[in-house]
């Protein structure tokens, strides 16, 4: 919301956990970060793909999982306040890795379910 986006191509192989996708599903065309990729293949909306396990960021919930064919690329930049920040160097490699880490513990469910909405 109110943020653009820099999206380059990007090869099935090349996916890994912590990217940001922008793919399409029913609602319109959305950005969501991966949090896993499932292994072999499953038979998603008739097609036979394996999927990606993506959830947004102030999400608890994961998004119904996302087929290679969906995936439009991968979110190389965002520009928020007119400052362009890239999304492939170290700092945020750093940051990404320590958003995993929260993700997983028990501070960040006690925290999701304590917080006032």
């Amino acid at each position: 919301d109110g943020e653009l986006i820099t999206v380059a191509p990007v090869g099935p192989g090349s996916v890994k956990r912590g990217d940001i996708l922008l793919y399409q599903n029913e609602r319109g065309v959305v950005a969501h970060r991966v949090v896993g990729v499932v292994k072999g293949t499953v038979t998603i909306n008739g097609g036979d793909s394996p999927p990606y396990l993506i959830r947004g960021d102030a999400s608890v919930s994961c998004d119904p999982p996302v087929a290679r064919e969906q995936v439009i690329g991968r979110v190389v930049a965002v520009q928020r306040a007119g400052r362009s920040r890239p999304l492939d160097n170290r700092a945020f490699n750093l940051m990404r890795l320590m958003r995993l880490w929260l993700s997983k513990s028990k501070v960040f469910r006690v925290l999701q379910l304590n917080y006032p909405k």
